[in-house]
Parts: C-alpha cells; structure tokens; sequence
C-alpha cells in the first residue's frame, strides 16, 4: 500500500506522437467545431424564434441540440488548447470535469432520442388524444427528468472514480474517458465496475423502447394510406437516423476503449474513439434541417430572401 500515490495530473498519450502534424490537427478541429457550432446554434434559434415551431417535437430538438453543444464543447475546446501545448498534460480536476460533461451529453442523448420516440408513438399512435396526452406540463416534466437523471447518474460516476487511489497517470485517449482513469487505480474497483454495469444495463431499457417504439410506428402504419405513410415516415426518418448514427459510434467507442481492437494505425484508432463526440453533433442539425418540411421550409424561405409572410402550415 506504500506505492499508492495521489495522481494530480494527466498524460494524454496520443498527442506524443503527432509531432509536426498538431497543426494540421488543430486546423481540422477547429473547422470541425465552428461549423458544430454553427449548425446547431442555428437551428437552435430557429425554434426558438419560430413561434409555429414550438411544439413538443421541436422542443424536444431544441434540447438533443443542446446536449450536442455541450458535449463538443468540452470536448473540442480542451482539444484546441492540448494540440496547442508541447506537454499533452491535464490537471486531475480539468480532467473528471471533462469526463462529466462529456458522459451527461452521451446519456442526455440517449433519454432525449426516448421522449422523442415516445413523442412520436403518441402523435401517430392516438393522434386524436396528442394534445390531451403530450400537453405543456407533460413536455416540462419529461424534458426535467431527461436531464436530471444523466446529471445525477453521472454525478455518481465521477464521484466514485476520483475518489480511487492511482498507480499511474496515462491516458490513452485525446479526451479524460472514465474506463481509461479506472484501469488505472490501485485499490478495489468492485463498487465502479457494479455500478457501470448497473448503468449500463439501466441504459439499455430506452433503446430498447426506442426500438420498440418505431417498430411499433411501422407496424401502424404498414396498412394506412400512402399520405399518412410518407407523413410518418418524414417525421420519423430523422429521429431513426440519429439515433442509428448515435448508436453505432457509441457501441463502437465502448467495444474499442475496453477490447483495444487494433486497426491500422494510431490515427485511425485516434480518430475511431471520437466518432460518438464529432459525428452525431455535426449530422443532427443537418438530418433534421433537410428531413423535418417544417424546417426545411423555414429554412429555404430565410435563405431566399423573400419578403411575404411565410404560412404556419
């Protein structure tokens, strides 16, 4: 018990190895992040300017876009600032307040793209009951408990990996990632591992409900006219592509931090393990943009610089 320390800082060891090419890096990122910004941002005041636009649906949006805000945010500015310093090294507070932000984000995602599925199951499902069912009151609650549930959960979580005691300080990823920090302590981690499994199996209720949600929404609409399909099918299309994309980079990013798949290089490993944190907040607006009409039109319609008053419907 003698060699235990009390680890302050960090060494992210993926930026070692970039040498020269930090800048280029560091040009990419910042693309990347304004136009994360500026994609989401805008569609952001788009709803919220837009009184036609504020409906449950798009409520609902405006929050998986902000969730997305917070998660890059963390994410590229700490990015921008380590591909700018020789010694890639993060102070231990800087790096579980990272790990936060960035695990609410993922989990904000997942209990955001639930209430949307169920959002949609009730307007298609019992349209005639939506209003009754889905009213300001029931929008406020669930937007309430898709936050505070991710908060608190991963309150817990950073809680529980900051206060275990460390035998090294190497990270190898670009971002604070919590497995990365676990593997390293000295002591027994019976309570992290029961409780990220505790957490995962919880998560995996909502998709699973999301899931079955738009099966069910398929099914529904298997035997309706060709109008009402293509009216579900437009409503729902951006909601099942976000979350297929959301998905796939999240499962793939866990199996690659705790299996270590090898792949051709380090870069293409970097790059891989940042799919769920770059991807999603940069495809959203836009799937949403060109998929949802009632965007779509408002868009084109502020775009050419028309002058007539545009219809709500």
């Amino acid at each position: 018990m003698e060699n235990l320390t009390y680890v302050t800082t960090f060494i992210l060891v993926p930026f070692k190895d970039m040498g020269n090419a930090k800048h280029l890096y560091f040009v990419a990122a910042l693309i990347a992040y304004l136009l994360m910004l500026s994609f989401n941002l805008s569609l952001i005041l788009l709803i919220v300017l837009e009184k036609s636009l504020h409906e449950p649906m798009y409520i609902f949006l405006c929050n998986l876009l902000i969730s997305a805000l917070i998660g890059s945010t963390t994410f590229y500015t700490k990015l921008l600032i380590d591909l700018q310093t020789d010694v890639p090294v993060v102070s231990r507070s800087v790096c579980f307040t990272q790990i936060f932000f960035l695990y609410v984000y993922f989990a904000v995602e997942i209990t955001i793209l639930t209430v949307m599925a169920y959002d949609r199951f009730i307007a298609i499902n019992v349209p005639l009951l939506y209003s009754t069912i889905i009213s300001n009151t029931k929008v406020a609650m669930l937007i309430f408990l898709a936050w505070i549930y991710p908060v608190t959960g991963m309150s817990i979580l950073v809680s529980l990996s900051s206060s275990l005691q460390l035998c090294g300080n190497t990270i190898n990823t670009v971002y604070c990632n919590n497995w990365e920090i676990v593997k390293l302590s000295c002591t027994d981690t019976s309570a992290n591992n029961i409780y990220g499994s505790v957490g995962f199996g919880i998560f995996l209720l909502p998709i699973l409900f999301i899931l079955y949600s738009y099966i069910k929404i398929l099914v529904l609409c298997w035997n309706r006219s060709r109008s009402y399909k293509s009216k579900a099918f437009q409503t729902c299309l951006p909601h099942l592509v976000t979350f297929t994309f959301f998905l796939c980079s999240t499962v793939f990013e866990s199996t690659e931090s705790r299996t270590h798949l090898k792949r051709t290089s380090d870069l293409v490993n970097t790059i891989a393990s940042l799919e769920f944190v770059i991807i999603p907040p940069l495809l959203n607006p836009l799937i949403y943009g060109m998929i949802l009409p009632e965007i779509r039109k408002r868009v084109t319609y502020i775009f050419s610089g028309k002058k007539q008053t545009l219809p709500d419907q």
